[in-house]
């Protein structure tokens, strides 16, 4: 994303117009790019990484990697390296899909990730900010309704987001208000606690699915939940 455009807004778009954060041009080509370049030299060089790795006093797959080194000729590279390109395209257009796009415009910011889509109107933001590269929007009572990890330049996507109209602050208005969590917190209820413990695992096992939804079962309670690796810190809900 660049700031060239208007009032300092990135791709050149106008504060009255939708502008696209999370995936941009120099992004696509490099995951487009990069990826499928990426594995074709990893398939020319498998069968020669082959050879060489029956040379070793010991390495895994033993057996089938001798098998492989003896087959020669040009079709083994050519197929190797096919391999590689279709394994390429394939990482490229997983990582397109599961990364964030966020569509905003003056009234609405849409999201889009993993061929989901979300829109949260403008009017029910009270506060956005980013926690290192997640961005975060809040409601009036401070709870979380938007915490997507979101790709780009930080001073670009203030820049988008104030632009338009948005609450945007360059931290958590709330962040003195968490407290670390651990297990059997006298200060939240056992039925709280419980939820936590779970996610807590959710997090341990990287599901992204389950921490989101422990997430807002947390905030149903009245309360708030951020993460900094599996350590997890809480706050109550408050009204604006």
């Amino acid at each position: 994303m660049s700031l060239n455009g208007p009032h300092g807004d990135p791709n050149g778009a106008r504060a009255d117009r939708p502008v696209v954060l999370g995936f941009g041009p120099l992004d696509r080509l490099v995951i487009f790019g990069g990826a499928p370049l990426a594995g074709i030299a990893l398939g020319y060089f498998l069968p020669a990484i082959a050879r060489w790795a029956t040379t070793l006093p010991w390495t895994p797959f033993e057996g089938p990697l001798r098998l492989f080194a003896q087959l020669d000729g040009y079709w083994v590279t050519l197929v190797t390296t096919g391999a590689g390109l279709i394994l390429g395209l394939g990482f490229a257009w997983v990582a397109y899909v599961e990364m964030l796009r966020v569509t905003l415009t003056p009234d609405e910011m849409r999201l889009d990730r993993d061929g989901k889509t979300r829109t949260v109107p403008r009017a029910e933001v009270d506060a956005v900010f980013l926690d290192g590269k997640v961005l975060v929007a809040l409601d009036r009572e401070s709870r979380q309704i938007v915490r997507e990890k979101l790709e780009g330049r930080p001073d670009a996507i203030a820049a988008a987001f104030s632009s338009r109209g948005y609450p945007w602050t360059d931290r958590d208005p709330y962040g003195e208000l968490y407290r670390r969590w651990v297990r059997d917190l006298p200060d939240l209820p056992p039925a709280v606690n419980a939820v936590l413990v779970a996610r807590e695992a959710a997090l341990a096992k990287k599901s992204a699915s389950d921490v989101a939804e422990l997430r807002e079962e947390v905030q149903k309670a009245g309360f708030v939940v951020r993460e900094d690796g599996t350590n997890q810190y809480w706050r109550p809900l408050v009204r604006s």
